[in-house]
């Protein structure tokens, strides 16, 4: 729940802006005995006449911000410096109550124009249905992720891509907001690197099974041509990964190294594999954070810290978080006497673990998936761990991991009521609720018109 419409949220940097603060109950509009000042901090510290001293503590040195009234709504104006985010405090006091004082707090975003013309979007890139591994119809695994908050989602079965086509074809007309991407989990031969096919229009699974031969072939004479000082069996691996990651972009996709640092009763890919497919390079973006359970999270440690040292010798690569998850739902467990005798409860569901606590935040001119591609490709998107109970850790560049952090906060809580009320609409329709059908119609669409007023205004 939220006091007030602010729009726009986000303004550009260095020039002056003008806010509109819409109180949307009545216990929050301004009661004719209150009286108003605002005042600014921006968190950066700079502003319109140059920088602010060090913060001393226990200060409120905010600058003071002109405001008009517009009946309840408060229109301010001001320079926003620079990009950074800016605390507004409302300071509230009453000419008939003395003792009466109240400070609140919207925050607004001032950003550079190449940021500002782009739209974030959340999104699942690599997940489980039925259709390999998991536990539910990828129709409704998607379904989920959009009552969840995400505005994209890929099902990516291992070794079957037909899955996501299902979930894909299923919803393209009644949630065109929704953007269902079609991809798979890849597993040449030979190969025990996981590697995400993200977006591609057809089966890199399919192509090496059409010939399997050839593949070998292919991957043996690529092996042949990496450094000697490599053994055979890492070049071999990493031919076969240059293999996969070359067709998966063949077909459109986005490859992606997926989880290079899983482990069971040891590191899945021995080290040398790990070091020797990062150094080849031919991998489109690193899967940097995502599905490990809370008890496997050290392995999310391991590649943050891999991908800093790639990144200080200058090998820069696009990243992504994702669950990995193989189920969206489960059904508590009771007493074993009680499961074994009377039955799992199949009522009283909760999310399941993994499910929602990674995730890829894309900055884009649009939803769709060649542009999501696109702007990962360009380094444009942020890697999200949001485990419940947990505050939120968001790995990419500092400038975009300043401004997630601030949308994370401010916009997409905001959305979530839409989301859920389109997700849980799809699962109704799933569920054989004909009427579902002509209520998705009524709500496809809000999630983006509310997207752009805290951007625009409009």
């Amino acid at each position: 729940m939220y006091w007030y419409d602010v729009f726009p949220q986000v303004v550009l940097a260095d020039r002056e802006s003008s806010v509109r603060i819409h109180p949307r109950f009545e216990h929050v509009k301004l009661k004719s005995s209150r009286q108003l000042q605002i005042f600014t901090s921006p968190f950066g510290g700079m502003t319109e006449s140059g920088m602010m001293g060090a913060y001393r503590w226990g200060s409120n040195d905010g600058e003071k911000v002109d405001y008009e009234m517009q009946g309840d709504d408060i229109i301010l104006h001001h320079w926003f410096a620079g990009e950074q985010e800016h605390n507004i405090q409302l300071v509230i006091t009453d000419r008939e109550n003395p003792d009466f004082f109240e400070r609140r707090s919207i925050k607004i975003y001032s950003l550079h124009r190449d940021l500002l013309s782009l739209r974030p979007f959340k999104g699942e890139t690599h997940s489980h249905s039925s259709g390999s591994d998991g536990r539910e119809d990828p129709r409704f695994v998607v379904a989920r992720y959009r009552e969840k908050g995400f505005d994209f989602a890929a099902v990516t079965d291992h070794g079957n891509y037909e899955s996501s086509q299902t979930a894909h074809d299923f919803w393209q007309e009644s949630v065109p907001d929704f953007n269902i991407v079609q991809g798979e989990e890849v597993h040449a031969p030979g190969n025990p690197v996981h590697i995400v096919n993200f977006g591609g229009t057809k089966s890199v699974n399919d192509m090496y099974r059409q010939n399997e031969e050839c593949y070998h072939q292919e991957v043996g004479q690529t092996a042949e041509n990496l450094p000697s000082d490599l053994s055979p069996e890492v070049r071999r691996i990493t031919a076969s990964c240059r293999w996969v990651f070359d067709r998966i972009r063949s077909v459109g996709g986005l490859a992606i190294y997926a989880h290079p640092f899983w482990k069971m009763s040891r590191n899945v890919l021995p080290f040398p594999v790990v070091d020797a497919v990062f150094n080849d390079r031919r991998y489109d973006a690193v899967e940097l954070l995502g599905g490990f359970y809370r008890e496997e999270s050290e392995a999310n440690n391991f590649q943050m810290i891999y991908c800093l040292e790639q990144w200080a010798k200058g090998n820069r690569f696009p990243v992504v978080g994702a669950s990995d998850s193989h189920g969206s739902v489960i059904f508590p467990e009771n007493r074993p006497s009680v499961v074994n005798f009377i039955g799992k409860n199949s009522v009283s569901a909760a999310d399941a673990d993994l499910f929602g606590w990674y995730f890829t935040v894309v900055l884009g001119e649009n939803n769709s998936t060649g542009e999501v591609i696109r702007q990962i490709k360009a380094g444009n998107s942020v890697a999200v761990e949001a485990i419940p109970g947990n505050v939120p850790h968001i790995f990419g560049s500092l400038r975009l991991v300043k401004y997630v952090s601030f949308l994370l906060r401010e916009l997409f809580p905001v959305l979530s009521s839409l989301y859920r009320a389109q997700g849980e609409t799809m699962i109704s329709l799933l569920a054989g609720e004909e009427e579902a059908a002509e209520r998705l119609k009524l709500l496809s669409g809000r999630v983006d018109l509310r997207r752009e007023k805290f951007f625009t205004g409009r």
